[in-house]
């Protein structure tokens, strides 16, 4: 594990389309690329262009002014993230499946793909930890419902700030937090 490097990812969207398959346009997106001691050898955090309508969802934090004013070509923001991934990378994101697809579908548009290598996700490896009751239609399934990252942090006594949630880059650096102390305590295994 110590020869790994660690990519952390993290798309914020318009909340405009559904979450399976992921339609949502990408609004944001950002990375941290650590090693296991969790020293950061690269970063980034980039408003993307693209995104016309956004929900009104409290979730999208991205307005349309800072998309006109900040915002760069997707895949240049996207090209940004691929250009740091090594032989040794292992990919991180929480919600690694929307994550990942949403990237996917805007590099499918030019005719190119996610990369297809070692990959982790904190929701889904933290979900049995966590223990949260699905609520709803789901409650008739067994298992419980996939924690959101605050209440992943919340559990493992992350300290953070709510209201920073829902910024591409604060959400990476939760979730680092996160992983990092998963690894650290067993939680999480590679």
């Amino acid at each position: 594990m110590d020869n790994y490097n660690f990519l952390l990812f993290d798309v914020e969207t318009n909340g405009i389309g559904s979450f399976r398959p992921p339609t949502q346009t990408m609004t944001q997106i950002a990375f941290l690329k650590f090693n296991r001691d969790g020293t950061i050898l690269d970063t980034g955090s980039y408003v993307v262009r693209g995104a016309t309508e956004l929900s009104k969802n409290p979730a999208v934090t991205i307005s349309k002014e800072r998309i006109k004013e900040e915002g760069i070509d997707v895949n240049l923001a996207i090209n940004k993230l691929l250009n740091i991934i090594d032989k040794n990378t292992v990919l991180v994101s929480h919600n690694y499946d929307f994550d990942s697809a949403i990237i996917d579908t805007a590099l499918r548009k030019h005719g190119s793909q996610f990369p297809n290598i070692k990959h982790f996700c904190t929701m889904k490896a933290s979900t049995d930890y966590c223990k949260l009751p699905k609520t709803g239609n789901s409650s008739y399934y067994p298992g419980y419902k996939y924690p959101k990252l605050i209440e992943l942090a919340e559990k493992l006594g992350i300290p953070m700030d709510p209201a920073k949630f829902h910024d591409a880059l604060y959400d990476c650096i939760i979730t680092k937090k996160c992983f990092l102390t998963g690894l650290d305590r067993g939680i999480f295994k590679l």
